[in-house]
This record gives structure tokens, sequence and C-alpha cells, in this order.
């Protein structure tokens, strides 16, 4: 079995962001580099924070 490592690891710590962090997931989707992972660490916030990172799994899943 042959385990895929990206070669990025893009970390993104979260708190209370819903006003930016559909922007800032826009922007590493606009890359053209794709050897990456992204990681969200949400600090238990209290706004729509999840709710808009969980909109965009599809969008960065691939192959399952």
């Amino acid at each position: 079995m042959k385990i895929d490592i990206p070669a990025i690891s893009v970390v993104i710590p979260m708190y209370n962001a819903e006003k930016y962090i559909g922007e800032c997931l826009d922007s590493i989707l606009a890359q053209t580099f794709q050897d990456f992972e992204v990681i969200v660490v949400d600090d238990c916030s209290t706004d729509k924070s999840r709710d808009i990172v969980e909109t965009y799994l599809s969008k960065f899943t691939r192959g399952g």
C-alpha cells in the first residue's frame, strides 16, 4: 500500500474567523501548486467558522 505524503502542509489556526476563513480557503484553492494538505485547527469557535470550513471539504478532498 502506497501512502501519498503531501509536499506541503498548510496549517490554519481558527477562532471566530467566519468573516475571513472563506477568503483564506479560496486563496489556497486558487494556487497552482497541488501537492499540499490543509489542516484547520478550530479553537472552539462560537461563530459559524466551522460550518463554513465544512462546506469546503469536498473542494479539498481528492480521490477519497
